[in-house]
């Protein structure tokens, strides 16, 4: 089940960081897209593939009645604007070292990034404790369902189970005096 809750988080933090990488260069650039950030757009099907994992690990863990975090929410929203920004700040400066004519960090209305990651943060965090709510009542419906076992198919009695005392058979442990007789060839 952690791997799950572990999954779900990648997911929430992939699509949160691609929305800040874009919203940050929409709103200070004015939408046109600078150098080093075309590869952006091909991004797109492996963050709906996450979204598709948090989905069923949200699942996954409901069935399971795995545990919800107990985190407070100010400190999550901290946590993942903290990871936003600390990804956004990598990205850029990947990109920075890869494509020529790139701005640098600050470059441009870069500063918008740390509200932005702020924001989005908190909406991060409140996914988070919507996706735990759903497992909970998940949980919930999956523990009153009753199970539908059948009774096993035996008629009759059962018997008694044959049980042979070591004692009574030193050959099954190795305590004979001596070893049995060989075997004709």
């Amino acid at each position: 089940m952690r791997t799950a809750h572990r999954i779900r988080l990648a997911s929430i933090l992939a699509v949160g960081a691609f929305t800040l990488h874009q919203l940050r260069y929409l709103l200070a650039a004015g939408g046109t897209s600078a150098e080093g950030h075309r590869y952006m757009a091909d991004l797109l099907p492996p963050v709906a593939v996450l979204v598709l994992a948090a989905i069923l690990a949200t699942l996954l863990r409901g069935t399971e009645g795995a545990s919800a975090s107990r985190a407070p929410l100010p400190r999550r929203i901290a946590a993942f604007a903290g990871v936003l920004l600390a990804i956004y700040v990598g990205q850029e400066v990947f990109e920075g070292l890869l494509a020529q004519g790139h701005t640098t960090l600050l470059a441009d209305g870069g500063w918008i990034a740390l509200p932005l990651a702020l924001a989005i943060g908190a909406l991060a965090a409140l996914l988070a404790r919507v996706l735990e709510g759903v497992e909970r009542v998940i949980a919930h419906v999956h523990s009153e369902r009753p199970l539908r076992s059948r009774a096993p198919a035996v008629r009759g009695r059962a018997r008694a189970a044959h049980v042979v005392s070591w004692l009574a058979s030193p050959l099954a442990f190795g305590l004979a005096r001596r070893p049995p007789p060989p075997v004709a060839a």
